[in-house]
């Protein structure tokens, strides 16, 4: 069976979908601040992509290369107010951007594409709503397939 990230296109459509979404949370009043701050760190778009490639069924690049599950989980450790209002935003950012990255005009894909950003804005990255301190050393990279996250 195809991947989600198969079925997208691949790593290129996903780095233009970070890149848009990037643009458009810039725009955002409310999630200008968090990503105005990619200066530094200039791969946050790569990085991005190769997370959501990795998450939808893709080459595990962003965890051999780039970063831990627990590293992403303590970047936004912490900020249970402002997730709250900035989660939905983002999830909207990420489905604007569909036509504009070429992600394809297929329902299917776009509303596994939207259920997985969402999923993952609502409820992971909302984990840890202290600290970062309390987010475990070890923590798995989740992975999302056609009909929700995987085990």
């Amino acid at each position: 069976m195809t991947t989600i990230y198969e079925a997208a296109g691949g790593i290129e459509v996903l780095e233009r979908l970070a890149e848009a979404t990037h643009q458009r949370c810039l725009a955002d009043e409310l999630l200008n601040h968090p990503f105005s701050h990619a200066d530094n760190q200039p791969d946050h778009t790569e990085r991005l992509a190769a997370y959501w490639a990795e998450a939808l069924g893709g080459p595990p690049t962003y965890s051999q290369q780039m970063g831990s599950e627990s590293h992403v989980q303590r970047l936004h450790a912490g900020e249970s107010a402002y997730m709250e209002e900035a989660s939905p935003r983002f999830v909207a950012c990420v489905v604007e951007s569909f036509d504009e990255a070429g992600v394809p005009d297929d329902p299917r894909l776009r509303k596994a594409l939207t259920e997985y950003v969402t999923w993952a804005a609502m409820g992971p990255f909302r984990a840890w709503p202290s600290s970062s301190d309390d987010v475990p050393a070890d923590l798995a990279m989740p992975r999302w397939g056609w009909d929700g996250p995987l085990s």
